[in-house]
């Protein structure tokens, strides 16, 4: 993991949310077996300024089932909570980079040049995509490009 597994707690929202100890990576994997709650991924989702579609999309959910599991306060799959961790992961690096919820919103809807014109939130959706994204954001916070 390329960032801490307590700032990728806190970006899902913390104790809030996530009920129970979570202190390296082994706890991640308890937790991706029990699914995280969906008030974490909408804390998330707000973090990042997300629709519910752009968020549902990204999960790989319909919208509509997106909606009824955040109403029923219900739990993501193994799958979709994976995707969340790393999610959270790419939301705290951007943060480090940006240091501004704005900046890291704008970077994440503009085409870049190393992710060959692409936008960020265009994938974020994929396991590699996300790894692409992590791989610019670790350039930018390194001095690689401007």
């Amino acid at each position: 993991m390329q960032v801490s597994v307590q700032k990728i707690i806190d970006g899902l929202g913390g104790d809030r949310f996530i009920k129970r100890s979570v202190r390296h990576e082994f706890d991640l994997i308890d937790m991706v077996n029990e699914g995280i709650p969906m008030e974490s991924v909408a804390f998330l989702q707000n973090n990042f300024g997300f629709t519910n579609k752009e968020m549902s999309q990204i999960l790989s959910i319909s919208e509509s089932t997106y909606q009824r599991r955040v109403r029923a306060k219900s739990r993501l799959t193994q799958d979709e909570t994976e995707k969340a961790i790393s999610l959270a992961e790419v939301y705290e690096k951007g943060m480090e980079v940006f240091e501004d919820k704005e900046d890291l919103e704008y970077w994440l809807n503009s085409p870049i040049p190393a992710l060959q014109d692409k936008k960020p939130i265009q994938l974020l959706a994929s396991m590699i995509g996300r790894k692409q994204v992590m791989n610019v954001l670790n350039a930018l916070l390194h001095g690689l490009f401007s």
